[in-house]
């Protein structure tokens, strides 16, 4: 597959307000090295107020960033050039001012890897299915582990079998269900001054959200249904009476921290989040597990026993903050449903939302001429002048100097 490259365009209408307020009044025509070059340095004079303690990188993406990302633990943000491409300068640095509040205010995700992924493993230990030999059931769980499964693998972003794929997926999912509450606390958070960039993002998405919702489309009670529409229920944009029964207390939310209302947003959708890994784990379309001998079954119990082991000791400092969300969770015991598929469920706002999300990567020579400018200082200069009827007037006026 061909990477798909940032190509400014010169006919792309640019949508720069507040932006161009930041560069007194200056209007900006085009996504110029020059215009990309002055949005780095707002950028990291943004990031200089809100995480003024921390060494932040703040870049544009490279191969693997799909859109707007913050790693607390490593303490980098990533800039959308998809949206940017659309000439839309007032919402990338929106999504980055998000992200920094992310790295000020957020849970490292590697933490939250770890909780998701115990929460996952305790609904796939519900759900059996029937192996070759009849009346003998495997868990997902147990199917897992036999399947080659490694977590540090997929905690560095490289999943190297189809069941830890598989896993990765449900992760990522869920992951998405917590980031979407913590969304609406950074936001909520977010200084006043810098909440406009974020509110004109919302107000704008709002209204490709809001033709979906009207029509239906996301009625269905799915785990991604219900992401979205509890973004936009405690951002006041909607009013759904699922969320506002279920996950309703925007205040709650608000005045949290992740590891407050972490363990109740997971059991509150716990059901949603079972069907929805029965649905990926369909989507792969996986042989049917066989019937093995005794000496077959000796060893994988081994290594199946090996493999939960090292998953268990693997989350370490996080092990009591897992246990919690785990704790009087129960699940009723069920059989897989072979026609449930994640694919056949997803919405059109689903696979347009994911569409999005495509990402389009800096060209080295854009780069090489953005940074260019860090080499130019603006002087301010004045000169005295006298004319021809002895009066004297200064002019002002400005030298770039080039290092």
């Amino acid at each position: 597959m061909s990477k798909k490259v940032f190509q400014p365009n010169e006919d792309v209408k640019i949508d720069a307000e507040y932006m161009e307020r930041w560069l007194g009044g200056v209007k900006i025509h085009s996504l110029s090295p020059k215009t990309l070059f002055d949005l780095q340095t707002l950028l990291s004079h943004y990031r200089d107020i809100i995480v003024p303690m921390d060494n932040v990188k703040v870049s544009f993406p490279v191969e693997g960033f799909d859109t707007a990302c913050a790693s607390v633990d490593e303490k980098k943000i990533f800039i959308p050039t998809q949206v940017l491409q659309e000439g839309k300068i007032d919402e990338t640095i929106g999504l980055v001012i998000h992200e920094l509040n992310h790295i000020k205010h957020s849970e490292k995700e590697s933490t939250l890897l770890k909780v998701c992924a115990n929460f996952i493993m305790v609904c796939l230990d519900s759900i059996f299915v029937e192996t070759s030999v009849e009346g003998e059931y495997l868990s997902l769980k147990e199917i897992v582990y036999q399947g080659g499964f490694n977590f540090a693998h997929i905690q560095q972003g490289y999943p190297q079998t189809p069941m830890e794929e598989f896993f990765s997926m449900c992760i990522k999912d869920v992951m998405l269900l917590l980031n979407s509450v913590e969304d609406i606390r950074i936001d909520a958070i977010c200084p006043h001054n810098l909440k406009k960039y974020i509110d004109k993002i919302d107000t704008n998405s709002f209204e490709n959200f809001k033709e979906h919702y009207e029509n239906g489309a996301l009625d269905d009670e799915s785990l991604m249904n219900i992401v979205y529409r509890m973004l936009y229920h405690h951002k006041g944009f909607i009013h759904d009476p699922t969320i506002s029964k279920r996950y309703g207390d925007t205040e709650y939310i608000k005045s949290s921290l992740p590891k407050t209302y972490v363990p109740t947003l997971l059991k509150s959708f716990k059901n949603e989040i079972k069907e929805h890994c029965e649905e990926i784990y369909n989507s792969f379309s996986p042989s049917q597990p066989q019937g093995k001998s005794q000496t077959d079954e000796y060893l994988t119990l081994m290594e199946t026993s090996s493999n939960e082991e090292s998953f268990n000791k693997m989350l370490g400092e996080d092990k009591s903050f897992s246990d919690e969300c785990v704790e009087g969770v129960e699940f009723e015991d069920s059989e897989l449903d072979p026609n449930s598929n994640l694919e056949n469920r997803k919405t059109e706002y689903q696979k347009q939302e994911e569409d999005n999300r495509e990402l389009a990567e800096m060209p080295s020579y854009m780069e090489a001429s953005i940074n260019v400018f860090k080499n130019v200082d603006v002087v301010d200069c004045s000169e005295q002048f006298t004319d021809r009827y002895g009066d004297t007037n200064q002019i002002n006026y400005k030298t770039l100097l080039i290092g």
